[in-house]
């Protein structure tokens, strides 16, 4: 059976897996593979709902939002906790200066990324919901012209874009993701599909552990590969950077991994994200052996 797997910019892990273009030998023998190139992570959950795609990697956030939509979601793993790579940002002149002028803001961000799980823990320190405020779902670059334009009031802005809206004199950090958001990528799937191909997903998982230990020891020329196939407005410089300023890495899923995404269904719900109670544990049948 060919594996149909997700490449998109937002997950760098396999988009650079996708474009070194060594995972078919590895799965030559198990029927091959097919990439599914998209633009947003955003859309990995309608892509397995309706058949197009068998395994997809995004941020943690939204698994969550598809088994909230209903989805038999399983997970598959994990890369390891990136820290605070995501800030609300706001233009020095405007009127945003704190929280406390939260309410009613338009809010640039990912929609259906791991931006989702940072409103939510901003809005409800201060007793807000999803209502409360208007989310404009923008990428990268258009995010930052959209503020400085006034179109929105402020920007959920994740790297390698935040790394480069640092350094404009005119944009100033109104809030920063601290240590109780665990940011990392997830793997993930069907939980039908699992049960039927989980001889495929070991091999993967063998293949992706390899290709981030091969980021990790070649920064530089995984740096050049994102700016020669995402060419805009973020160098091969600014890539080098955000490369080098995360962990690589892996990991099966476990009970910790479980307990963190149990956590963030709890804030996406007391923020109106999501509508109804998950219980992530039991969303997962077997894992992969």
């Amino acid at each position: 059976m060919t594996l149909r797997i997700g490449s998109h910019p937002d997950n760098l892990s396999l988009f650079i897996l996708r474009h070194r273009g060594v995972l078919e030998s590895a799965l030559a023998d198990a029927g091959g593979v097919a990439w599914v190139d998209y633009l947003h992570g955003g859309d990995s959950a309608s892509l397995l709902s309706d058949g197009r795609l068998d395994v997809a990697g995004t941020g943690s956030t939204p698994p969550v939002i598809a088994a909230g939509n209903g989805l038999d979601v399983a997970y598959l793993a994990a890369s390891p906790d990136r820290g605070a790579s995501c800030a609300l940002l706001a233009m020095k002149e405007g009127p945003y200066r704190s929280l406390d002028d939260l309410r009613g803001a338009r809010i640039a961000c990912m929609q259906g990324s791991f931006t989702d799980r940072f409103i939510a823990r901003l809005l409800l320190q201060q007793g807000l919901r999803l209502e409360d405020v208007t989310l404009v779902d923008l990428n990268g670059s258009d995010s930052a012209r959209a503020l400085r334009e006034g179109r929105v009031d402020l920007w959920a802005a994740i790297d390698p874009w935040l790394t480069a809206a640092r350094d404009a004199k005119k944009i100033r950090c109104v809030a920063q993701a601290d240590d109780a958001i665990a940011n990392r990528s997830l793997f993930w799937c069907r939980r039908r599909w699992l049960q039927q191909h989980e001889a495929l997903a070991e091999p993967l998982l063998d293949a992706l552990t390899a290709n981030d230990r091969w980021i990790a020891l070649h920064p530089r020329q995984a740096a050049e590969l994102l700016h020669q196939h995402l060419p805009g407005a973020v160098s091969a410089a600014h890539w080098l950077t955000t490369i080098g300023a995360r962990p690589w890495g892996i990991q099966r899923m476990n009970d910790a991994l479980l307990a963190g995404q149990q956590r963030q269904a709890d804030d996406l719900l007391a923020a109106g994200f999501i509508t109804q109670p998950l219980a992530i544990a039991a969303a997962v049948v077997q894992e992969p052996r």
